[in-house]
C-alpha cells in the first residue's frame, strides 16, 4: 500500500528543510544557484515559442537563427562539456554520499 501523505518518509521533510536553509542562506550563490539554473532552463523551453512563430513567419530567418546557435555550441571545447558534466554529476554523487553517511543534514 503506498505511503498516504500523512506518513511520508522524513527524507522530504529533511529535503525541505534544506532547500529552505540553502534560500535563506547569507551566501548569495547559495540561495541563488537553485532559482537561477531553473530561470535559465525556463528560458531555454520558452524561447521555443518565438522560434516557433519565427519559423512560421520566416522559415529563412529562424533557420539561419538554429544555424548559428548550433554552429556557436559546436564551436565550444569538447572539455567543456566533460567539465561540466564531471561537475555536475560529482557534486551529486558527493551531495548522495553525505545523506547516506549522514552528514548532510
Amino acid at each position: 500500500m503506498p505511503d498516504s501523505p500523512d506518513t511520508l518518509p522524513d527524507t522530504s521533510a529533511s529535503q525541505a528543510s534544506t532547500i529552505i536553509a540553502e534560500a535563506q542562506s547569507s551566501d548569495p550563490y547559495v540561495s541563488r544557484a537553485r532559482p537561477s539554473f531553473l530561470y535559465l532552463m525556463y528560458g531555454m523551453i520558452l524561447l521555443a515559442l518565438p522560434m516557433g512563430l519565427l519559423s512560421a513567419c520566416s522559415p529563412p530567418t529562424a533557420a539561419a537563427m538554429n544555424a548559428g546557435i548550433r554552429a556557436y555550441l559546436a564551436s565550444l571545447p569538447d572539455a567543456l562539456y566533460t567539465l561540466f558534466g564531471t561537475g555536475y554529476l560529482g557534486y551529486t554523487a558527493a551531495r548522495q554520499w553525505g545523506k547516506v553517511k549522514g552528514s548532510d543534514h
